[in-house]
């Protein structure tokens, strides 16, 4: 309660500072269209280019004029900004292939993304440096998520005084059950599988063996993904980083030196001297820096004339639900989309790109149709992020192949229902008594100051049985797998991207550029343009025009707070807690 306090105060402060920094970005973004898009100006860029890599402005799933706030905790689940990570990747795939393109410059240091948006711009350097064109990092310090990315580089280059953070991976959940108790409240929870922890938070004290087991196989198949990737890219022998993070959680700039993390302890001015060396001598001032943001405008403003056949790019991010709207993954809005790239010819396939902890279970088979149904009649790829579990994974099964991170989490096949009794409170805290007159037996089910009976919650058994049994039955038809085979990787348990392609629920490794290049192959096209859904959201997006009410409010985001805190009602095929919770 004390964090639900605190993360109340800091969602008003934060959202203050979203207006404010809004206001002036729009103003910005107008500005900026002025000058270059409305004029008709055309940027160009110069010969043998230091394409600048720098992530101030954050790292997104789609692209945002939003501002990034890395400052604020990860806990508010305010809307931020960034560029969106597709367009980073294939920046560079184009920079490696570019002429005016001689190197990049990467400067990590502020990096703040998923571990999927991470991995995929990885790649992507390597790819580029398979071009044998250079990649340089410089940081003043680097974080984990900043050394990982900057492993690709051919050189690894540090300030004297700063340091590389190399501590693995936790997850961290909280548990009400003494919270509860004090305050007399009640969590009555069914769930189907033994690995399914959604409501376990709210009736145990501490994390149950189930939980902690699988948690611990998914971190550790992360980290070792991670761990061995560093050791490769940097030569070092298997184990390095492992004893290293268990000796230390952080290492000076000329220790890392010592041990192989980094090649080169330089200054600003002697980092900018070697690049002056490299250009001739050429002075700072005239060494042809292109920031990353303006090659990608460059990309977009130079692009061919279009082209009929076109790929439909699907981002569903977020909890799954039913409905319209924006900002989660809404039944009605993405069925209705994706009816309309089935019966359009120009839509040659579909790439859905799966960030989702999951959530409503008709909602997800309301969409799990619409994929099938399409995937009958054009290649249906799915692409997995951080999290693309529970329900997350009931809509990926229907695609015609999944493509995964060996980082995606994945499968908790299993349904909850949770269910909270506030009647201890009003009784004995509040002084409260509530009287009830029903026409029928069960009128009073959803109540909040009301104990189920177990005639009632047998009834919602049922209703979870039923669930379950369809959710298996599912992945059983869409992935040609035996039910039997199905049922023995259900139960709730997660399961790593690596081990989701062994056991069969995912068809390889890659990510969503990759997904792409696939769709495009199925499809048989080979030029073709990108078209996305949902829009990108933008800072007009905040802006109340015409009664419409994209914006919740400060009251909107206080009610979800709560909604938070306690959990939603009715069956649930989710994940107990989301990627906020995971630290790397």
């Amino acid at each position: 309660m004390k964090d639900f306090f605190k993360t109340l105060a800091a969602v008003i402060l934060g959202s203050a500072l979203v207006f404010i920094s809004g206001f002036f970005l729009l103003m910005g973004s107008l500005t900026t269209m002025i000058s270059m898009g409305l004029g008709g100006v055309t940027p160009s860029i110069p010969r043998n280019a230091i394409l600048h890599i720098t992530f101030e402005e954050g790292v997104a799933t789609q692209d945002s004029d939003l501002p990034s706030f890395g400052f604020l905790p990860p806990e508010l689940d305010i809307r931020q900004g960034g560029t969106g990570f597709l367009g980073i990747v294939h920046a560079i795939e184009q920079a490696a292939e570019d002429p005016s393109v001689r190197m990049i410059f990467l400067d990590p240091q502020y990096l703040d993304a998923q571990m999927t948006h991470i991995e995929e711009i990885r790649n992507a350097l390597m790819t580029f440096r398979k071009s044998g064109k250079p990649v340089i990092s410089y940081a003043g310090a680097y974080s984990q998520q900043a050394y990982y990315l900057a492993s690709a580089a051919d050189k690894v280059i540090i300030n004297p005084a700063g340091s590389i953070t190399l501590q693995g991976f936790s997850v961290k959940v909280s548990y009400y059950r003494e919270l509860f108790d004090k305050l007399g409240l009640e969590a009555q929870v069914i769930r189907h599988g033994n690995y399914k922890t959604g409501g376990e938070p709210f009736t145990a004290f501490r994390m149950s063996e189930q939980e902690r087991t699988q948690m611990s196989a998914y971190l550790s198949a992360a980290w070792k993904h991670w761990s061995e990737n560093m050791e490769q890219a940097r030569h070092m022998e298997e184990g390095t980083i492992d004893r290293m993070s268990a000796r230390s959680f952080i290492t000076d700039a000329q220790h890392a030196k010592e041990m192989g993390l980094a090649d080169e302890v330089w200054h600003q001015d002697e980092m900018i001297s070697y690049l002056s060396s490299v250009y001739e001598g050429l002075p700072e001032r005239k060494l042809p820096f292109l920031p990353l943001q303006h090659y990608i405008k460059y990309m977009e403003l130079n692009r061919q004339k279009p082209v009929k056949d076109r790929i439909a790019v699907v981002y569903a991010s977020g909890d799954i639900a039913m409905g319209k709207g924006t900002g989660q993954v809404f039944a009605d809005a993405y069925a209705a989309q994706l009816r309309k790239y089935r019966s359009d010819s120009t839509i040659r396939a579909v790439v859905i790109r799966v960030e989702s902890p999951g959530g409503d279970p008709m909602a997800a088979e309301i969409i799990t149709r619409e994929i099938r149904l399409t995937a009958d009649t054009k290649p249906v790829i799915v692409s997995m992020g951080d999290m693309a579990a529970s329900a997350g994974y009931w809509i990926a099964s229907a695609a015609s192949r999944i493509l995964v991170q060996p980082s995606s989490m994945t499968g908790s096949i299993g349904v909850y229902s949770i269910f909270f009794n506030g009647e201890k409170t009003l009784s004995d805290i509040v002084g409260v008594r509530s009287e009830t007159i029903d026409t029928h037996p069960f009128s009073h089910f959803n109540s909040l100051y009301h104990r189920k009976s177990e005639q009632e919650l047998q009834i919602v058994r049922e209703q979870i049985e039923s669930t379950y049994d369809r959710f298996v039955l599912t992945v059983s038809e869409n992935r040609h797998m035996e039910k039997q085979s199905v049922e023995n990787l259900a139960d709730g348990r997660i399961w790593s991207g690596t081990d989701a392609i062994s056991n069969g629920l995912a068809d390889q490794q890659g990510g969503l550029s990759d997904a792409i290049r696939m769709a495009a192959g199925m499809a048989g096209v080979a030029d073709y343009r990108l078209v996305s859904y949902p829009k990108p959201f933008r800072i007009i997006d905040l802006i109340p025009i015409g009664g419409r009410k994209n914006n919740p409010g400060i009251e909107g985001l206080i009610q979800r707070e709560l909604l938070d805190l306690l959990g939603e009602g009715g069956i649930r095929a989710r994940l107990p807690f989301d990627e906020r919770a995971i630290s790397w």
